[in-house]
């Protein structure tokens, strides 16, 4: 049964580092030794949407530092 259990810490391991916190980790724990595949992949799906927007959001941010800091970079500042 060695490798049952290394699958069910590698799968926990996995979740705690996409960075769940301890309730969504119990709940797709649960979800998957109850079997309910479906419902766990949604789960996954949904918060990497919601990972993804995040990222979206970070890179905007990203994109007006570097504008500023090009703009401040040439000879007349901000225009």
């Amino acid at each position: 049964m060695p490798e049952a259990n290394n699958e069910a810490q590698r799968f926990y391991q996995n979740l705690i580092d996409i960075g769940f916190g301890e309730e969504m980790v119990s709940r797709c724990v649960l979800l998957k030794q109850e079997g309910r595949k479906r419902e766990l992949l949604l789960l996954l799906q949904c918060s990497r949407r919601d990972l993804l927007s995040n990222i979206h959001a970070e890179q905007k941010k990203l994109d007006c530092l570097d504008y500023l800091v090009h703009q401040l970079s040439k000879k007349g500042g901000i225009a």
